[in-house]
């Protein structure tokens, strides 16, 4: 009896001292069971120890009385000094002791710990949830806006990407490809940012974007349609005609892959900035700007529009005199170029503001191309003056054809210039050359022999004294002294009141042009 007293003493305080300590719940269990384990082996352990002894000592005191009891004891840890004693019998010496079972059979159990299983683990058990609270989810992914991507074509080989603001976002990806539904690439990314310029791309080629849009963590993704983007060539302006012996003016200019139009500035006279004079749709690339004064100079440019609001890079400045009819006119011309002294000649009408009319040879365009852009960005006209410098009378219809088609070829390869008069070299020509030729032929009322003075004050004294209304003056750009001259001779033009004109200008003030006729000059 005292036996159980003690297991049942010792199980209590040890449970009772671990639930009280900061351990958790499972571990207090896992100890008490520990404790009550340990009492047990122990008691076991002393209990067989307490029937041997018992029974040797019987043995020992009828035997050899002399010999002591010297089996160990064993000890209690938490009681030694109340050793639990073997239960008292009836008092008869030899029945022997009943067999003890290890003590926890019948044993009530501590509390806490009345069932035999381990403890469940956190999180495993298998009892129903409490029916109040209702059952853990996984969260559902945020959605995501739709994104919409647009490409705008800017100056320079640059195409700005542009896209809304998507709720719930956290980044944005921008892809590239040159292909539309493969090959796309990363080029950029960002938190917050609602557009991109991709710089450095070749103007008139064709690139795909698509914009990937992701949630914090990349837990849901959203893209745009593929859009495509097109860097615009520059539109270059081929003339600017005041053929219509009118006050407006007419503008050509090259079309540009992709353009959905085309915007047109003029330069203000008063403030020298250019400013929007108009504007055309679709693919058109002419323009009339109307009602311009007489006598005064007008300088333009154009540039290419997208549909998305994008634009071209400006184009070079191109010039035109809107032509007072009432003024005096006269048409300076120049033969055997381009050349290395072509620029001094142009210089001289930028300076003044005049008109001239360039007979070029063929073989000569590509090397001094640059030379004859800038003729046609000043408003200048050019002719043609065949491709080598052929005497006309000397070659059949067919070799004519040939060596002008070659020269107006180069002339719009290198210009964007239509050629539309012939003058034919030394004044020659068969009677039916302007008909084969598809062309009027310019001859000259005014020739100034400088070809042969090589002379520049001789070349400025010819022009001063012959000028006259409605004259065409004939020179050559190809010799020094004659471009030498041209300053000279302008300066004293526009003093005695002459406007500096084209042959197909003034021609539109004084009767105009027709194919299959011959002109040397335009009176009133």
């Amino acid at each position: 009896m005292k036996n159980q007293i003690a297991k049942r003493i010792t199980c209590v305080v040890a449970a009772s001292f671990l639930f009280h300590s900061a351990l958790p719940q499972t571990a207090v269990y896992a100890a008490a069971g520990q404790q009550v384990q340990k009492v047990e082996d122990e008691e076991q352990k002393g209990t067989a120890g307490d029937t041997s002894n018992k029974q040797e000592s019987v043995s020992d005191k009828t035997e050899n009385p002399a010999v002591p009891d010297q089996t160990p004891v064993a000890k209690d840890t938490n009681a030694s000094a109340n050793q639990p004693e073997p239960e008292e019998t009836d008092g008869t010496a030899n029945q022997p002791e009943p067999e003890e079972t290890d003590g926890t059979a019948n044993q009530p159990k501590p509390e806490g710990l009345q069932d035999t299983e381990e403890p469940e683990e956190p999180g495993e058990s298998d009892e129903p949830q409490n029916p109040d609270k209702p059952d853990k989810e996984k969260p559902e992914k945020p959605k995501l806006g739709k994104p919409l991507l647009k490409a705008a074509s800017k100056p320079n080989g640059t195409i700005k990407l542009s896209w809304n603001k998507v709720s719930g976002a956290s980044e944005y990806v921008l892809l590239c490809s040159t292909k539309k539904d493969s090959g796309f690439h990363r080029i950029y990314s960002c938190k917050k940012g609602t557009s991109y310029k991709d710089q450095n791309r070749v103007p008139g080629k064709v690139y795909y974007y698509q914009l990937a849009v992701f949630s914090k963590g990349r837990a849901s993704r959203a893209d745009s349609k593929t859009v495509s983007g097109r860097p615009l060539e520059k539109a270059e302006l081929t003339e600017i005609s005041n053929l219509s012996g009118s006050g407006d003016l007419a503008l050509t200019w090259n079309p540009v892959a992709g353009a959905s139009g085309y915007q047109i500035l003029r330069k203000n006279t008063s403030t020298g900035k250019y400013e929007e004079a108009g504007s055309v749709k679709g693919t058109k690339t002419t323009y009339t700007d109307h009602g311009r004064s007489g006598g005064t100079i007008y300088s333009y440019k154009v540039y290419a529009k997208d549909a998305d609001g994008g634009r071209g890079n400006y184009s070079r400045a191109m010039s035109q005199m809107a032509i007072d009819s009432s003024k005096k006119m006269i048409a300076l011309t120049y033969d055997d170029g381009p050349s290395a002294h072509t620029p001094l000649v142009l210089d001289a009408l930028a300076k003044y503001g005049g008109h001239a009319t360039f007979f070029v040879v063929g073989s000569s365009v590509d090397r001094y191309a640059d030379s004859l852009r800038r003729a046609v960005a000043l408003g200048c006209e050019i002719g043609n003056h065949t491709y080598s410098h052929s005497n006309l009378k000397n070659l059949s219809a067919a070799q004519v054809q040939s060596v002008l088609q070659a020269t107006s070829q180069a002339v719009k390869k290198q210009t964007g210039a239509q050629v539309r008069l012939l003058r034919p070299p030394y004044g020659s020509y068969h009677t039916s050359t302007s008909s084969t030729a598809g062309m009027p032929v310019i001859l000259w009322s005014v020739d100034t022999l400088d070809w042969k003075t090589r002379s520049t004050s001789a070349t400025i004294q010819c022009v001063q004294r012959n000028a006259y209304d409605g004259a065409i003056i004939l020179m050559h750009d190809l010799h020094q002294p004659t471009a030498m001259a041209a300053d000279a001779v302008m300066k004293n033009l526009t003093e005695a009141g002459y406007q500096l004109v084209t042959v197909s200008e003034l021609a539109a003030y004084r009767g105009g042009l027709r194919i299959g006729a011959v002109y040397s000059q335009f009176r009133r």
